[in-house]
């Protein structure tokens, strides 16, 4: 264990503003990824979202945003005795990222075992060249247009809308002149579904968060293989380190007064990833 604090304390925290640029909106989707090919049945998926700025936008997973408010209305219930009931539907994507097209710029948030040990890498910016066609359909009460791409080893239709004038979407897929609300591969292997979208009360910063380590590829696999060798002793390098508190304090969870009982009957995917998103090396 001692390895692994010594490299997790060799790396820096990190919460830098990209041009401070500022969000001032935000659009969700259900992410499906068939990530085993012989099970196409059981898709991994997340909530995601993009918060959208002008010059910039911010994608990431809101897996734990909308776990903790599960867990805060189950404390805020009467009768509340200290035992959580929490159900697993989601897998939280784990590469998140801040893409600057006018900067040609993105950075890569990268987590091991969850987005709280998570790490920034050096990353390549990629943009898509797209075709716009002429069909059209209505998603969520915006009237969105068709465009299709070959990106990353696979070819893509999105759909999006000049009603809400952002150039960005899920995940990469960005520069269309309008925000893209769906996206998905000829096979239905990757999928963006719509789930709504919100202008923000107030923007906020586009940033790395406070808790993200800057790593070199080098130091973060070393981590990862670590964490796939052991997982004990890689967790207990981090409460060593002090990453667990805040992963429970984010939660609002006391081990010592709470009994956590978590339920994956109803979501089990595939632990396999014979089928990664990019199917095809960046250059």
């Amino acid at each position: 264990m001692k390895n692994y604090l010594l490299l997790l304390f060799t790396l820096t925290c990190f919460n830098h503003a990209v041009g401070q640029d500022k969000a001032i909106a935000e659009v969700h989707y259900v992410f499906k990824h068939i990530n085993d090919t012989g099970k196409r049945d059981v898709p991994q998926k997340d909530n995601v979202v993009s918060y959208l700025g002008e010059n910039s936008y911010y994608y990431t997973s809101r897996h734990d945003q909308l776990m903790q408010k599960d867990i805060e209305l189950q404390k805020s219930l009467a009768g509340f005795a200290g035992n959580l009931q929490i159900t697993i539907n989601s897998t939280p994507i784990l590469e998140h990222y801040i893409i600057h097209p006018a900067a040609k710029k993105t950075k890569k948030i990268q987590g091991i075992s969850s987005t709280f040990d998570a790490y920034l890498l050096d990353d390549t910016y990629q943009s898509q060249t797209w075709d716009i066609e002429p069909d059209e359909k209505q998603i969520g009460n915006y009237n969105c247009q068709k465009a299709t791409t070959n990106f990353a080893g696979r070819h893509y239709t999105a759909w999006f809308t000049t009603e809400l004038p952002f150039p960005f979407g899920p995940w990469k897929l960005h520069g269309l002149p309008g925000l893209i609300l769906e996206a998905s591969d000829d096979k239905l292997e990757v999928v963006f579904e719509y789930a709504g979208f919100d202008k923000l009360s107030s923007p906020k910063p586009i940033v790395v968060p406070d808790f993200v380590l800057v790593s070199t590829p080098a130091t973060f696999n070393k981590l990862r293989k670590a964490f796939q060798d052991n997982p004990q002793a890689y967790y207990a390098s981090l409460h060593a380190a002090g990453k667990m508190d805040r992963f429970n304090q984010f939660y609002g969870i006391d081990y010592s007064t709470m009994q956590i009982d978590f339920n994956t009957s109803d979501y089990k995917p595939s632990e396999s990833n014979n089928n990664p998103i990019e199917l095809v090396e960046k250059k």
